[in-house]
């Protein structure tokens, strides 16, 4: 008997594999363009529990023309229509017809957009990070449940769905940190902050030129003109989060939040015209004998020019007056920081792995700095940061090599650890006397001398003089000539002098990812380390390091343009010791997971961010910024076991690094307690032999010591190669 089918029901079908392709054409190139499309208006429906504010709209989104093929700025507008549920749920429902071609399978996903009808433009508010998109087969019908936004199973405790990323609109962040208020003549109070951004218009212009000017105050003649209309039409999103808490962001409300001596607020801003954006900051308390009912009121304003926020970061002192007598009140501090979108990259919304994992992935064996840091075992010295290094860790099975990227003073991203190169001041013909302890390096007095050092912005430190890293020029660096190698393993041979060129300090990002420089298998992913100098809690940078010199924001898009140009299919990790860089990592795009590195707890000089220097404000901050997880140090891990678990519930993963992870018995401890990797050293050694070697040291050469340091490297490069 033959099975019918009706539009009114319900059809499950079977995906019919493709048959192989053997060469054979079962029709004619011309007979298959002629082939006419069939086109079906397709109805969308989706339910949502969260309220949509102002300027927020449901959207559809996928892989054909009229869903804008995955292209954040052609996304689909539904339209909001009356929930008939019977069950008396407090969802939203959204529903659309689009016209989608059923010739083949149409994968698709929903989103919350904010549009800006006046520019025609959408920012992505939320959007659903299933690994595996929703999908339309050729063999369905129209007859299907209402989907749940962020949910395949309308029965799944936890939707899957993440925040967005900067597209062209633009993220501010304000952090009121510990009520920074400097009081004048009033007596210190609990003060409740409210930030509103506003957008400035032209002053209308008078009707009657020819009449005499209307005379205004001084705060009349101050106040600026705006349009309401054109206001609540512009995109500007205020949302506020306590990280000192494990709540999200979340909008304000109407009397502000409290910032007490203890409290961390960190004010969030998505903004599509922030060059025409100030902001008005209103102060509201409570009388001192108010009633538990009674409401606050208002008692200072203050303002933020745009002009003001010309960097990707810094302090701002602000004037408060009193909003009754408009009289100076306090002043207050606050920190910002600006996110501008990435030019050079573009991200759809076709996959992404910002937070996926597989649960049933066995935990990762990370390389440190390929194989380790500099050691020396008997005449070789096995240099970190290398390619000869990442070769090693790949060759020892290793799932993913870390490495540390630097921005030379031409914005070349760099691999090299160290914030600092530190100049010997004793002659070459010394450095011999150096190979004990240090990986010595040799530069031609042609492009250095000490004035020069000391011009670049050097300091002179006994016997040395250090020299920020990014005062060098990439071509400046080329010219170091290392005075130890590690033997071939083969003797000489024709790939002898690559062997050797592997071994070179100051490889390129990009040669990571080039196949004929270094050819990684492709299981092998990379966890790229953004190093940023930390302020410590003494007062001074991290490391005998500098304030940098270069901007954040352009920092972070030279090492995404690479990884976006360069990476491929190729998995890559990004992670840093600041805070701001992970946010940066996480909002400038959608696709790579972004870690937050921890310190280790004892270390006697922390960090003076408060945000990674205590470890549950660290997993509140991940957690508010989407972050993937939180990289511990293992003495963390062994003082308080039960952060793990922790980052668990937060819908985190944890990976741990540390000198004693190079015991097997404490990773395989640490992989039984939840974390998804271990960094260590010397992946490549189960016995862990060899002496670590203090660090980098350079000495330039002269023309009286030229050759005896041209014999010390060709007599090493013979020794090495021939063995």
């Amino acid at each position: 008997m033959h099975r019918w089918f009706f539009a009114n029901e319900r059809e499950e079908c079977v995906v019919r594999e493709e048959p192989e392709d053997e060469g054979v054409n079962t029709e004619d190139e011309a007979e298959k363009e002629l082939r006419k499309i069939v086109y079906t208006d397709w109805p969308f429906c989706v339910t949502t529990e969260t309220p949509l504010q102002g300027n927020e709209y449901m959207a559809i989104t996928g892989n054909c023309d009229s869903l804008g093929n995955w292209d954040p700025k052609e996304v689909y507008l539904m339209r909001a229509v009356d929930c008939k549920c019977q069950c008396n749920c407090k969802c939203i429902k959204f529903e659309a017809k689009v016209r989608i071609p059923r010739n083949k399978d149409i994968e698709y996903r929903y989103c919350i957009v904010g549009y800006d009808p006046l520019m025609d433009d959408v920012i992505i508010r939320f959007w659903e990070v299933m690994i595996t998109p929703r999908i339309i087969r050729t063999c369905h019908n129209m007859l299907k449940d209402c989907d749940a936004f962020g949910k395949i199973d309308r029965d799944a405790l936890e939707p899957s769905v993440d925040r967005g990323w900067v597209t062209t609109e633009t993220i501010v962040q304000f952090k009121i940190f510990n009520a920074p208020f400097y009081w004048l003549k009033q007596t210190p109070r609990l003060l409740y902050i409210y930030i509103q951004p506003m957008f400035e218009t032209p002053p209308e212009q008078c009707l009657n030129q020819g009449s005499e000017p209307v005379r205004l105050t001084l705060q009349e003649a101050g106040r600026r003109s705006t349009a309401p209309t054109q206001q609540n039409l512009r995109i500007a999103f205020t949302e506020v989060a306590n990280l000192n808490l494990t709540e999200k962001l979340r909008f304000q409300p109407k009397n502000g939040v409290r910032c007490g001596p203890q409290d961390l607020q960190l004010y969030h801003f998505s903004l599509s015209h922030p060059l025409e954006t100030f902001y008005r900051i209103d102060l509201y308390t409570y009388a001192y004998k108010a009633a538990s009912d009674e409401p606050s009121y208002h008692y200072g304003y203050g303002f933020i020019q745009p002009e003001e926020l010309h960097d990707s970061e810094g302090e701002l002192r602000i004037h408060i007056h009193c909003a009754s007598t408009h009289r100076p009140l306090i002043e207050m501090s606050l920190q910002y920081l600006i996110i501008r979108p990435t030019e050079s990259i573009t991200c759809d919304m076709s996959l992404t792995y910002e937070r996926y994992w597989r649960e049933k992935h066995l935990p990762m064996d990370i390389g440190h700095r390929g194989s380790g840091c500099t050691y020396r075992l008997g005449d070789d010295v096995y240099r970190e940061n290398t390619l000869f290094a990442f070769k090693r860790a790949a060759a020892s099975d290793a799932d993913m090599v870390e490495l540390d990227v630097m921005l030379t003073k031409d914005a070349q991203v760099v691999i090299y650890h160290d914030y600092t190169l530190t100049f010997a001041l004793c002659s070459a013909w010394c450095v011999e006397k150096l190979l004990e302890d240090y990986d010595v390096m040799v530069m031609p007095h042609e492009h250095f001398n000490r004035s020069r050092l000391m011009a670049m912005g050097g300091r002179k430190r006994g016997d040395t003089i250090i020299v920020p890293f990014d005062s060098f020029y990439y071509e400046e660096l080329r010219h170091v000539q290392p005075l130890r190698y590690v033997s071939s393993a083969g003797g000489c041979s024709a790939n002898c002098e690559k062997h050797l060129q592997d071994q070179m300090p100051f490889p390129l990002l990009s040669d990571i990812f080039n196949g004929e420089l270094l050819s990684l298998p492709p299981r092998v992913g990379v966890n790229v380390e953004l190093k940023w100098p930390q302020m410590d809690t003494r007062g001074r940078w991290q490391d005998s390091s500098s304030k940098p010199t270069f901007d954040r924001n352009y920092y972070v898009d030279t090492v995404l343009d690479v990884i976006f140009r360069c990476a491929g299919k190729r998995r890559v990790m990004f992670s840093s010791f600041d805070a701001d860089i992970c946010i940066m990592l996480r909002y400038k795009q959608n696709y790579y997971p972004v870690m937050l590195l921890l310190q280790g707890p004892d270390r006697p000089l922390q960090f003076a961010d408060q945000r990674v220097r205590k470890l549950e404000n660290a997993a509140y901050l991940a957690c508010i910024m989407e972050l993937f997880g939180l990289n511990f140090h293992t003495t963390t891990l062994f003082k308080e076991p039960l952060i793990l678990g922790h980052i668990k519930e937060l819908h985190m993963q944890s990976i741990a690094w540390g000198s004693e992870a190079t015991d097997a018995d404490i990773r395989d401890k640490l992989k039984r307690c939840g974390v998804i990797g271990v960094t260590y050293d010397r992946i490549d050694q189960s016995n862990q032999i060899g002496d670590e070697l203090v660090g980098y040291i350079y000495c330039i050469d002269s023309l009286a010591t030229r050759n005896h340091v041209k014999n010390l490297i060709e007599t090493e490069k013979m020794i090495k190669c021939a063995r």
